[in-house]
């Protein structure tokens, strides 16, 4: 697997690979497109911050963070949605304060 280090979350991947843009699917079966921003670290806990796609023009994009856990029988990440507003806000915060200290 390649060096690279993606949005310096830590884990392997080829960037020029990757497709940022995801579909995710809930419970009741309903998708969504969303276009990945990055990897946050808060309290030891890894969360994707990514940012809906939307055509209607009247909708605003909206963050979507969720918690990425790993299953070590399936050796797989899988996104779990972070419902608590408190903890969702500390990882935008910290994504904000990421984001301005690359630029």
């Amino acid at each position: 697997m390649p060096d690279n280090k993606c949005n310096e979350c830590g884990h392997q991947h080829d960037c020029d690979e990757m497709d940022n843009v995801i579909e995710l699917t809930g419970e009741n079966g309903e998708t969504l497109e969303v276009e990945f921003l990055a990897t946050v670290k808060v309290d030891e806990q890894e969360y994707a911050v990514m940012q809906t796609l939307d055509d209607d023009e009247e909708d605003e994009a909206e963050i979507v963070i969720m918690r990425l856990e790993y299953d070590e029988d399936e050796d797989e990440y899988y996104l779990i949605a972070e419902e608590d507003e408190k903890v969702q806000q500390r990882v935008f915060d910290a994504f904000k304060k990421a984001a301005f200290e690359e630029e």
